[in-house]
């Protein structure tokens, strides 16, 4: 059997093992491709840079495990543009494990702000039922609508910054995580239009669509699209990270499948010819 011949019939199982080598070796040691920022995203970027230094940012954890490869490293990235700026950070969720992806995110990164302590600069209100009844509740007091306490079951009268955090309109901006319903429809109808706070947003990229609609219609500022956003975002605040590692990753697995594919079909016709020959 010719070489050629061989290549139609590589085992599967090589294929494989190739691609997790390129996966692992590639996350364990990115590249850092090139990466062009989207306009969507540079102008999340900049809804959060143009922050006040002492204001709040609302996080809205909308999106549970399936989709934390996507808005993890998002999540992460806005978190630290914002501690960087000194602007506050309170979040909350509509999805039940919101609230623990608001807590890993935290814990990743807070190593990384010794000065920032949660209560003063970070409160995680956790999951809470209600959707757009509860953003409605929160307009008039953030306290009521989340029975008083925080994630960690802490009484909101003993964290300083949800003296500064009585109601959502004293936010100055919505960051919304989606990964589904509800979402982005809760926020821009019952909060951020009504009270013209500005809204950006990351989400998964089957979710990308549907928040489009928004962008275009005006009723949000940017757009964290996927985790091709995430890395774009990663690169707008210097800090390259698992969203960047990811594109690297899925860069050269591209590659691969394209050569593949390539030495596939051109041992394919290199056999025709030479069979046709003989």
């Amino acid at each position: 059997m010719g070489f050629w011949e061989k290549a139609q019939a590589i085992d599967r199982r090589v294929i494989y093992l190739l691609l997790l080598l390129v996966i692992v070796g590639i996350l364990l040691k990115p590249v850092g491709l090139a990466i062009e920022i989207k306009k969507d995203t540079q102008n999340a970027y900049n809804a959060v840079d143009k922050l006040p230094a002492g204001s709040i940012m609302w996080l809205g954890a909308e999106y549970d495990a399936a989709s934390a490869p996507e808005l993890m490293p998002a999540m992460m990235s806005v978190m630290r543009h914002a501690f960087r700026k000194d602007v506050n950070v309170v979040g909350s969720a509509m999805w039940e494990q919101g609230g623990n992806m608001l807590e890993r995110a935290w814990n990743n990164i807070k190593g990384e702000f010794p000065n920032k302590k949660y209560g003063e600069h970070f409160v995680n209100l956790g999951y809470k039922p209600g959707s757009g009844i509860l953003l409605q509740r929160m307009l008039t007091s953030v306290s009521d609508a989340v029975l008083g306490v925080d994630s960690r079951g802490t009484s909101l009268s003993q964290l300083p910054l949800m003296n500064k955090c009585k109601t959502l309109k004293e936010v100055s901006l919505v960051f919304g995580f989606l990964a589904g319903d509800p979402g982005t429809a809760d926020w821009v109808k019952h909060v951020t239009d009504p009270n013209k706070i500005t809204y950006v947003a990351a989400a998964t990229s089957v979710s990308v669509p549907g928040a489009m609609v928004f962008v275009q219609s005006g009723q949000m500022t940017g757009l964290i699209a996927g985790l091709s956003g995430s890395a774009e975002y990663e690169m707008l605040i210097k800090t390259p990270g698992r969203a960047t590692a990811g594109m690297d990753a899925q860069s050269f697995t591209h590659v691969l499948v394209i050569l593949f594919i390539i030495v596939g079909n051109l041992g394919y016709i290199l056999e025709k010819a030479r069979k046709a020959k003989a």
